[in-house]
């Protein structure tokens, strides 16, 4: 599967979609995703809610650890996050660290506008061995 249909199978993703994320590029073991910040997503105390931020990196590490054209679902997940964030745009780049035969560790970083770091996630998926489109 190239890269633009891995993109549009995962812009089908109607949670994140619905959240205005969209994965923006896929390359084998490399993806990146991206939203805009908006009041909808601002949590009682006035920042972003971790939950978007969550679901951003979900998406990037999706993309990236089915960007080999084989299913694989996450198993595994952890973030940290280091600042809060009020506005703009958000872009989340996952990187494969590490592939065997059943398992994809990947690493996610999302930043600001800026540059800065926003959050860090780390994801393991369980590689089902499906074709992807199949």
């Amino acid at each position: 599967m190239n890269a633009e249909r891995l993109a549009a199978l995962f812009n089908r993703d109607l949670f994140a979609t619905g959240n205005g994320m969209r994965v923006v590029e896929v390359r084998v073991g490399w993806a990146r995703a991206e939203m805009e910040v908006g009041a909808a997503y601002m949590n009682a105390v006035g920042i972003l809610q971790g939950g978007a931020v969550l679901t951003l990196a979900d998406l990037a590490f999706a993309a990236t650890c089915n960007s080999h054209g084989v299913l694989a679902v996450a198993c595994q997940a952890d973030i940290t996050y280091f600042k809060a964030v009020r506005g703009g745009k958000l872009t989340a780049t996952g990187a494969e660290v590490a592939r065997t035969r059943h398992l994809s560790t990947c690493v996610i970083s999302v930043v600001d506008e800026a540059g800065e770091k926003v959050a860090l996630f780390k994801g393991v998926a369980f590689i089902k061995g499906t074709v992807l489109g199949e």
